[in-house]
């Protein structure tokens, strides 16, 4: 089986943080991530339009909203379930729990956002699954919604 959850509660299941330019976790660095220049915050907005299909008319076009670009790239190759598990070997494990304090382990941030071990990877089928996580959208939708309204009204 796998799970379902909205994006913050899949960053605390899959124990991969779900923050900055590598906040996808099939994707890690092989995404088309930018940061906002003002801001400074991540931004994934043109990065979908690698998994449209090649002849798809939003590849092709430049003027709304795509910046003057023709999208030439194909979609990211994903880690299969085998590789994934052992890229979380590698890292050994961190102490969970109250003692744990503020761990983390090397390189966070630059090639992977790992903050934890999963307990999931512990099951004996869960490296052989296509899909670990599923995102619930309705629960992201009405987040989303709420965000906007509370921005907006107060």
């Amino acid at each position: 089986m796998w799970t379902i959850n909205d994006f913050p509660t899949y960053g605390m299941v899959s124990s991969w943080s779900t923050h900055g330019k590598l906040a996808c976790l099939y994707c890690i660095d092989n995404n088309k991530a930018f940061t906002l220049t003002n801001r400074g915050t991540a931004s994934f907005f043109y990065c979908y339009r690698c998994f449209l299909p090649p002849n798809h008319m939003y590849r092709k076009n430049r003027k709304d909203l795509f910046v003057g670009r023709v999208e030439k790239d194909v979609a990211p190759s994903r880690l299969s379930g085998e590789k994934l598990h052992d890229v979380v070997l590698e890292y050994g494990d961190i102490v969970f729990g109250l003692q744990s304090g503020k761990q983390k382990f090397s390189s966070f941030g630059l090639t992977h956002n790992w903050v934890k071990r999963s307990i999931f990877w512990e099951l004996f089928y869960w490296k052989t699954n296509l899909l670990h996580h599923n995102l619930d959208i309705m629960h992201i939708e009405k987040n989303m919604f709420e965000n906007i309204f509370n921005t907006v009204w107060m």
